[in-house]
């Protein structure tokens, strides 16, 4: 049986991306883009229609805030994101402190359906989204 230890140099990745999730989590907690003017999209001033990513952090900021309503709005994938920084911080915290890596049991094929429906979403949203911006 194979040990799921982690070398002591990846531990150190491991908590610095930990240490980069947790800031980009108090971020969207703390600091509201409207108020602050973080973001300005250079593809929505030269053609006039959102980006793919358009409305982002605004939903960032408005779901760490439980504004369940308006996260989903500003955009779709926008809280499926937030949650799965979490699960990551929560992973690599967790792998950090014990030392001892934790591997997910999915069935073959499903982290490829996920991701495959996650870029549907994505892209469906954003062409919706960009219609209704032209007409």
């Amino acid at each position: 049986m194979g040990s799921n230890k982690i070398e002591p140099d990846k531990r150190i990745i491991k908590a610095a991306v930990a240490a980069v999730l947790l800031a980009l989590i108090f971020v969207a907690y703390f600091f509201d883009p409207v108020f602050y003017k973080v973001t300005d999209c250079s593809f929505k001033h030269l053609t006039g229609v959102s980006c793919p990513g358009c409305g982002l952090t605004r939903s960032f900021h408005a779901f760490a805030n439980f504004h369940i309503n308006e996260a989903f709005g500003f955009h779709l994938i926008g809280p499926f994101i937030l949650i799965g920084f979490l699960i990551l911080f929560l992973k690599l915290a967790i792998e950090t402190i014990t030392g001892r890596g934790i591997k997910a049991k999915l069935k073959p094929g499903i982290t490829k359906v996920l991701i495959i429906i996650f870029v549907i979403v994505w892209v469906g949203f954003w062409i919706v989204r960009m219609i209704g911006e032209i007409l």
